[in-house]
């Protein structure tokens, strides 16, 4: 239960940060700091569970570990670009040269998004866990997980999520033109939209 709920505040984390435009930046530096702390508790309770995964290596698992290195990487950019611009907090650790920098910049809000279809992915591959958590719910369950999907694919449109990767410069979209909660929606259900995707993909081609 432990492990789940450590889960569920990275995970809230993770949608806050993605959400910044809604927040001040203080807070969004402040939530970037923590969700660095809880990411490394979250990778020392599943270490154990992460060296397992080397034993006999099949495609699932050279997948599932293929992600997991991707999402390590991509948390260290993240974050390593956070602490470059940070306008608060370590101001007097980072150069003036670095907090201007333009790449550094594209890479802090390309990435998130990248980390979005990981994080999608990572949860795909544990669904079935999830099912079983809810098992009590299970209709439910599922039918919150389809609509939150077609939320998401929509999602992605209204954020030009594909732009974001490919490190355009945009500063507003339709989605960010959304109330703070409808925005999170959106980017909770991208993640939930991969997590089907990769769900069904595992399902049928890796088990």
């Amino acid at each position: 239960m432990k492990k789940f709920l450590l889960d569920v505040i990275l995970f809230a984390l993770f949608v806050a940060e993605l959400s910044f435009h809604h927040l001040p930046k203080i807070l969004h530096e402040i939530l970037g700091v923590a969700m660095a702390l809880v990411i490394i508790v979250h990778v020392a309770i599943n270490f154990r569970r992460f060296k397992s995964l080397f034993k006999k290596i099949t495609p699932r698992k050279f997948f599932i570990v293929t992600i997991d290195f991707a999402l390590a990487i991509g948390s260290v950019i993240i974050l390593f670009a956070g602490v470059c611009m940070s306008n608060y907090l370590f101001t007097d650790v980072v150069s003036l040269e670095l907090r201007r920098n333009m790449t550094i910049h594209q890479l802090h809000v390309a990435i998130p998004y990248m980390m979005m279809i990981l994080i999608g992915a990572h949860l795909g591959f544990h669904a079935q866990e999830l099912r079983q958590r809810f098992s009590k719910v299970k209709n439910f369950f599922n039918v919150a997980i389809v609509v939150l999907s077609i939320i998401g694919a929509f999602g992605l449109f209204f954020n030009r999520v594909h732009d974001r990767i490919l490190m355009k410069h945009i500063f507003a979209t339709p989605a960010t033109d959304l109330a703070a909660p409808l925005f999170m929606l959106l980017i909770v259900g991208g993640v939930i939209f991969f997590a089907l995707i990769t769900f069904f993909i595992d399902k049928k081609f890796l088990r």
